[in-house]
């Protein structure tokens, strides 16, 4: 059972993105269907999975992830691009993985976009996939092209 009660309104994407992490924490699917906006373009990549769109769909797949309990994940180094409508966050998270009796820190690098409706802020965008060599390296200016 969601401990929603009434629809979320949130003031800003930070806002937003703290109930995502939030919600994968205490295992709750429907405040995470909540906070995404309710479109056919929204998207939805998780690592190494395909690209999921709709509302539906993103629903869908976080509600099969979190029917295995709660998701431990801990964002960190944010880099943000704001707009007063839209707003993108490239996030290292740390998911705490759990195998038999062993736990480890994976790094997984997201980008998490939003934007602001009559409704507040809602998710539309969350794009993930692991860190290379499992390290969340940064580098902040290149000088090579990489496409």
């Amino acid at each position: 059972m969601s401990r929603l009660t009434r629809p979320l309104l949130f003031s800003s994407s930070e806002e937003c993105e703290h109930a995502f992490y939030e919600a994968l924490d205490s295992a709750d699917a429907a405040a995470i269907a909540e906070l995404w906006l309710e479109d056919d373009d929204v998207v939805c990549v998780h690592p190494g999975g395909p690209r999921l769109t709709g509302h539906g769909a993103v629903r869908a797949s976080w509600a099969a992830i979190l029917s295995n309990g709660p998701l431990h994940v801990r964002s960190s180094s944010r880099k943000s691009l704001d707009t007063p409508t839209v707003a993108v966050h490239n996030v290292v998270e740390e998911v705490l993985v759990t195998q038999g009796r062993e736990r480890r820190i994976a790094h997984v690098i997201a980008t998490n976009a939003y934007v602001k409706t009559g409704a507040g802020w809602k998710m539309v965008l969350h794009h993930a996939s692991a860190a290379p060599d499992g390290e969340a390296a940064s580098f902040d200016e290149s000088h090579a092209v990489l496409h």
